[in-house]
């Protein structure tokens, strides 16, 4: 006799849990740069107070583009690899969802290199791109319909039970 799977029916991750996960991936993203970037090892006073760098405040400008920029590739990096790895975050993973294209196939690296980039302009006006998942059917971000990928919540294990003994 043959079975035939049913598909799963897997449920839109919705705004607030997406949101706990990102607020994970962006405590262990600042852990990281801090890591790789700590300002003091440049011993820069701080550079919002012109007052005191003397008057060589423009000394600081190339460390901080520096700084800038490899802060912005471990970011892109971090996103666009766990995407393509798992379809997943370390911060998606404890939320138990993740990331597929519309089709239910995993995200490949062009992917989740152009949902990253739709990440960045859906968040640029006051984050209304971010905020489209709480009202779309699907529970899609620009970001989502810019690369064709929805988030879904991952479904429970089946729980195992012992066999009872008689």
């Amino acid at each position: 006799m043959t079975h035939i799977k049913s598909p799963l029916a897997l449920e839109f991750a919705g705004f607030w849990r997406r949101f706990g996960a990102f607020i994970i991936d962006d405590i262990i993203i600042s852990i990281i740069s801090s890591a790789f970037v700590p300002v003091h090892w440049f011993e820069i006073p701080v550079f919002w107070n012109i007052d005191s760098l003397s008057g060589i405040w423009w000394l600081a400008a190339p460390v901080i583009a520096f700084t800038n920029v490899l802060s912005l590739s471990v970011l892109v990096a971090y996103f666009v690899f766990f995407w393509y790895w798992r379809g997943q975050t370390p911060g998606m993973m404890v939320a138990q969802i993740k990331v597929i294209q519309t089709d239910g196939s995993g995200v490949s690296l062009g992917i989740s290199f152009i949902r990253f980039l739709g990440l960045i302009l859906a968040s640029l006006p006051l984050g209304l791109g971010l905020f489209w998942i709480v009202c779309d059917r699907r529970k899609q971000g620009w970001h989502d319909k810019m690369a064709n990928t929805v988030v879904v919540k991952l479904p429970k294990p089946p729980e195992i039970t012992a066999p009872q003994a008689t």
